[in-house]
């Protein structure tokens, strides 16, 4: 089991970061600061939000991580984690102010073993780490639930402590919450909620590691009726352990004067691809404020929108100088091509469009297939192939690895996803040589993953035991550019059902 845990601890599955970075325009410049952390080099605070199950695709509108930065230059930003246990973080945007920021990291990835895994966060010179629990059940609501006292219970929640930016009338986003404080004593997924009050609840989800004191942050959805003090009470996981905190909402500003700067060329973040979810995905504007307060601006929802909404609000200062503003992005565009988008909100005296064009699903040079029965299943879509070291490697260190990894996805609407991961001790890969998942003996772990349409999740692994027949995996060719192969065996999902895939092939690039 040693290598096992080994080789998921190193296992990286690149093409999930790759699709989602697109090239970013810096016109305005690279933002500059620091990440704020404490004394241990934990990022301070920082929010994992949304559950983490072994072998469960994360979803970035439930999956991602708040953490601050403390801006000293705007500017343009991507920031991304290293790639541990299958998945990683990541985010693009602009900081317009100097400061305090929040910044929301999209988790992307599927992880492949249950644990507790530490990234690592770089923006600028500053370096800080964070911590997600992965739970070992899938998805389907098999997890072992947390165990945990909210810190204050059952009265008042000890050291609940508000975003400052709650006002009335105006929607809330991804900068309001509220962070309370829970003692685990039993390590596993959790969920906590609020009703509403005042037009505004509460809610937080995922998974928590055993420790005392740890940080939960409460995200608001809803938009305050009125100004006040206004008390919550928390309904949790744990039915023993109960809270209240009261929220205070600030009376509602004055509406902004202000004018849109087109034909001020928009900086778009994001992959805007036609079938994928724009989660995640931003554009900033530019505004000129002659009188200061709240706006709120959104884009027409017709049907030329490419099933795409653009929108944002906040406080404007007044000011001869332009201001940035961030739009978010949602929906799923529905087919690739340039669109046109027509501004609206409060408070404006202009009017302004901008074109945002979708691109075609992104293919490699190569190809990722197999059947089940007499059915081709093909995996055009991002699919790739990585190795951890280069080719040809040096000596592996001891009790490290030399993984490949191989990974496609049949494209939307299909959900059916396709990936393999080859772990082994030195020497390295070598042409004609087949692995299987008998080869535990021999350091060798291979992990295939394969979902089908519906969602439904097999796997083939490597354990302790003889399987028969068992999965295996032949590199034809492999070099420095490129890894040709073939593969075939059964997989078997978490009702015992197996299939089996005959005529595997990928030839790919190597990166």
């Amino acid at each position: 089991m040693k290598y096992y845990r080994l080789f998921f601890l190193l296992c990286t599955v690149s093409f999930f970061i790759s699709s989602c970075q697109k090239e970013l325009s810096y016109e305005a410049g690279l933002g500059k600061g620091t990440l704020k952390k404490d004394a241990a080099g934990e990022c301070l605070p920082s929010n994992v939000n949304g559950s983490y199950f072994k072998d469960s695709l994360l979803k970035p509108t439930t999956n991602y991580v708040d953490i601050q930065v403390s801006v000293s230059e705007p500017g343009s930003y991507f920031i991304k984690t290293d790639s541990i246990n299958g998945y990683s973080f990541y985010a693009a945007g602009f900081f317009t102010v100097q400061g305090l920021n929040t910044v929301r990291l999209i988790a992307s990835g599927k992880p492949l073993a249950a644990g507790s895994d530490m990234f690592t966060v770089k923006f600028d010179t500053s370096v800080c780490q964070f911590n997600v629990t992965v739970t070992g059940a899938g998805g389907g609501g098999g997890s072992s639930a947390a165990v945990f006292t909210l810190v204050g219970s059952p009265t008042t929640c000890t050291g609940a402590v508000q975003s400052n930016n709650f006002y009335a009338t105006m929607p809330a986003t991804a900068s309001n919450y509220v962070d309370i404080k829970v003692d685990v004593t039993t390590a596993g997924s959790y969920t906590i909620n609020t009703g509403a009050v005042n037009g505004v609840s509460f809610s937080a989800n995922g998974s928590l590691a055993l420790g005392t004191s740890q940080n939960i942050r409460l995200l608001a959805s809803g938009t305050p009726s009125t100004a006040g003090s206004f008390p919550y009470a928390l309904n949790t996981t744990a039915p023993a352990s109960n809270c209240g905190f009261n929220l205070t909402v600030q009376a509602a500003p004055t509406p902004a004067m202000y004018t849109f700067e087109c034909p001020s060329k928009p900086i778009f973040y994001g992959t805007y691809q036609a079938g994928v979810s724009t989660a995640g995905d931003s554009v900033q504007i530019n505004v000129t404020s002659v009188a200061g307060g709240s706006y709120s601006i959104t884009t027409s929802t017709t049907a030329s929108s490419n099933g795409v909404v653009f929108a944002g609000s906040g406080i404007l200062q007044a000011s001869a100088i332009p201001q940035m503003v961030t739009l978010y992005a949602s929906g799923t565009p529905t087919t690739s091509g340039p669109f046109t988008y027509t501004l609206t909100g409060t408070g404006v005296t202009s009017s302004c469009i901008f074109i945002q064009t979708y691109s075609v699903a992104t293919t490699t040079n190569g190809i990722l297939k197999f059947n089940i029965g007499s059915v081709t299943k093909t995996f055009n879509f991002l699919n790739s192939a990585d190795t951890s070291l280069v080719t040809p490697p040096p000596a592996a260190p001891p009790g490290n690895y030399y993984i490949l990894s191989v990974a496609g996805d049949a494209g939307s609407p299909s959900q059916e996803m396709f990936s393999f991961n080859i772990g082994k001790a030195a020497p390295y890969f070598t042409n004609g040589t087949t692995y299987t998942v008998n080869q535990l003996m021999q350091s060798i772990i291979l992990n295939v993953t394969y979902t089908d349409g519906s969602g439904t999740i097999y796997n083939a692994a490597t354990d302790a035991s003889t399987q028969n027949p068992a999965f295996s995996i032949t590199i034809s060719s492999i070099t420095t550019t490129r890894v040709i192969g073939t593969f075939t065996g059964p997989v078997k999902n978490s009702s015992g059902m197996i299939i089996t895939i005959t005529q595997g092939s990928f030839d790919l690039p190597l990166q």
